[in-house]
């Protein structure tokens, strides 16, 4: 064999080693560095049957700082609650509780969520001395029935909730509907009873 093919079967053989290298046991996916740990980015962990939401997995150093080490891998502890798509789209199938998991380079992180079944397009509220229920959710575009049952009331909304319904005025006996069109959560109150308060979700 000629000095020339030798050094040349040499410099293709060393060429080959480099490429099949990690880069060591520290080294995530592709010569990536491995992450010291992960994040997971959730806006909410309690969602109704039907919601979905998009979740973002983060790697970081050990210093807590954003590292690149590649995509996430997700999975679901209990798909037929909720499942998760390989991008981290969330989708709530049933009412119950799952933990989420997202990996990057063998680092894991995980969050739980919690579904419950969607809430009444009707909800009937008891208006005595106290608000019963006090904390309930109702879909959205549906009606609120406060029924007031010899007690002097009213019902007061915080206006730092925007697209809370109007208040309810001072009343005794009679049945008062209120419609909910927008999605959020709303603190209401008796002005006439200090400390009486409820809470509505609308979903």
């Amino acid at each position: 064999m000629s000095l020339r093919r030798i050094v040349r079967s040499c410099l293709l053989a060393a060429t080959a080693a480099t490429a099949g290298c990690g880069g060591g046991s520290d080294d995530g996916p592709a010569g990536l560095p491995k992450p010291a740990q992960v994040s997971i980015t959730s806006q909410i962990t309690e969602l109704f049957v039907g919601q979905s939401l998009q979740l973002s997995a983060t790697a970081r150093d050990a210093g807590g700082a954003e590292l690149a080490a590649g995509d996430a891998t997700w999975s679901s502890s209990n798909p037929a609650i909720v499942q998760v798509s390989e991008t981290g789209m969330l989708m709530a199938m049933a009412p119950g509780a799952a933990t989420l998991r997202a990996s990057i380079a063998g680092v894991s992180a995980t969050v739980s969520v919690t579904v419950e079944a969607l809430p009444p397009y009707d909800v009937t509220i008891q208006v005595t001395s106290t608000f019963a229920p006090a904390s309930f959710a109702v879909r959205r575009f549906g009606n609120v029935r406060f029924v007031f049952s010899g007690v002097q009331q009213n019902v007061t909304f915080s206006r730092a909730f925007l697209g809370a319904p109007t208040d309810v005025p001072n009343t005794s006996t009679g049945t008062v509907t209120r419609q909910f069109n927008t999605v959020g959560d709303f603190r209401f109150e008796s002005t006439v009873t200090p400390g009486l308060a409820g809470f509505v979700r609308v979903r």
